[in-house]
């Protein structure tokens, strides 16, 4: 048995916008995944997975002629000499950012079934930070035994499916590489209502609304070390190993939480028995240099 807390509508003030050093946007996962794991430490308990419920983005910025421009809020994030301007030696040179408010819920799952120390966690939420934004406030946090209960709380919002299946079916049917698929799935547009002309050819059943992307792991450039000067060490150890690494993008694509809800619900839903399983994200080292994001679903295959 596992126990699922509830942590209904948090509202996050310039939370990190910049998913990676090509992506812009799309749902914090990889923040709500260590995020989830900080919860757990912090209450003595083992976090299994997490379900984010995405309500509303604000990109801080502006927007002219279909392109966003963020706005910087922030100088020099390091203070050094190579930071200062090399025409102004008392002038900070600029370190670009990207940042948004957000408006999400958070499911998390725990290992015990036992209640947890829910006074605990409320504390530990007020002292935190998310995406490296403060967060002002957030609903009243509960925990139920059942998953379906627990996203039942959340009136409305949508869950974030992992479409790498939807990848590499464009990739076969339209032999392309995969960053063209990436690239081309994302500037299709979806299909319009009227319509009854499908938006892909080679793959006429496919729904392309609300697709997106995000970061889902990183695959590390070397091997991990403690002997580099200026790194920090975690508070329980001696020496605490670190390693560049590069992002891994992934496409996502946002569902109805309401709509998944009551077709579950149904006899003769369109969804498998364990849906709401199968969709749950946590992460894995799945070999000794990836760390990857993944629904129960992509494991099991």
């Amino acid at each position: 048995m596992s126990c699922f807390v509830v942590i209904p509508y948090i509202k996050v003030q310039a939370a990190n916008f910049q998913s990676n050093g090509l992506i812009m946007g799309g749902a914090p996962l990889m923040a709500a995944a260590m995020f989830s794991h900080h919860l757990a430490r912090q209450i003595d308990e083992e976090d299994l997975g997490f379900y984010y419920v995405h309500h509303d983005i604000q990109p801080l910025g502006g927007e002219a002629y279909g392109r966003f421009t963020p706005a910087q809020r922030r100088g020099a994030t390091f203070i050094g000499k190579t930071d200062y301007s090399s025409k102004n030696k008392y002038a900070l040179s600029l370190q670009p950012t990207a940042s948004c408010h957000l408006l999400f819920s958070l499911v998390i799952k725990f290992k015990d079934a036992r209640r947890p120390d829910l006074d605990t966690l409320v504390q530990t939420i007020k002292r935190s930070k998310f995406a490296g934004g403060h967060i002002l406030e957030f609903g009243k946090i509960q925990d139920f035994n059942d998953a379906e209960d627990a996203l039942a709380q959340i009136s409305s919002g949508f869950l974030i499916h992992d479409r790498n299946d939807l990848l590499t079916a464009y990739q076969k049917a339209y032999q392309v590489n995969r960053l063209q698929a990436f690239s081309q799935l994302l500037a299709h547009r979806p299909q319009a209502k009227n319509s009854d002309t499908p938006i892909l050819e080679h793959l006429p059943n496919e729904n392309l609304a609300w697709l997106s992307a995000t970061t889902l792991g990183y695959a590390l450039l070397e091997q991990p070390t403690a002997d580099r000067t200026g790194i920090r060490h975690a508070d329980d150890q001696d020496e605490t190993q670190h390693a560049y690494a590069e992002p891994l993008t992934g496409l996502i694509q946002y569902h109805s939480l309401n709509s998944i809800l009551n077709e579950i619900r149904l006899e003769t839903s369109i969804y498998p028995d364990g849906y709401l399983e199968q969709i749950q994200w946590s992460y894995h080292w799945i070999q000794d240099d990836v760390f990857l994001l993944q629904q129960n679903q992509q494991i099991d295959n």
